[in-house]
């Protein structure tokens, strides 16, 4: 998986680039935050691990990216949590509506 994955709209069963915040209870970026990990539930099932783990976009940034596989986007809403160890950490939550072919656009 490449940056080329990141699009602007994510694709039902296409492989996918998330970027996304970790923050603290303050609203402040939390930078190499530890222990992560990533999670992922498709149209309401259980969550699961993900394939991949999330990773800091740049040394103490606070932003992050997380890899999904084209399993991982074969839904119609696909739920994301990204769990810290890191002391204040919060869970980011993230949700996901897919566009497939036939989708109509507003």
């Amino acid at each position: 998986m490449s940056a080329t994955d990141a699009r602007p709209v994510p694709k039902k069963n296409t492989a996918y680039r998330l970027y996304f915040p970790i923050l603290d209870a303050d609203g402040d970026l939390v930078t190499g935050a530890a222990s992560l990990d990533s999670e992922v539930s498709i149209d309401g099932a259980t969550f699961g691990d993900c394939t991949s783990e999330a990773v800091e976009v740049a040394t103490n940034s606070g932003m992050y990216y997380l890899d999904l596989t084209a399993a991982e986007m074969n839904g119609d809403a696909i739920c994301v949590i990204v769990k810290a160890g890191t002391a204040g950490a919060k869970t980011t939550p993230i949700v996901l509506y897919p566009q497939e072919s036939g989708d109509i656009l507003v």
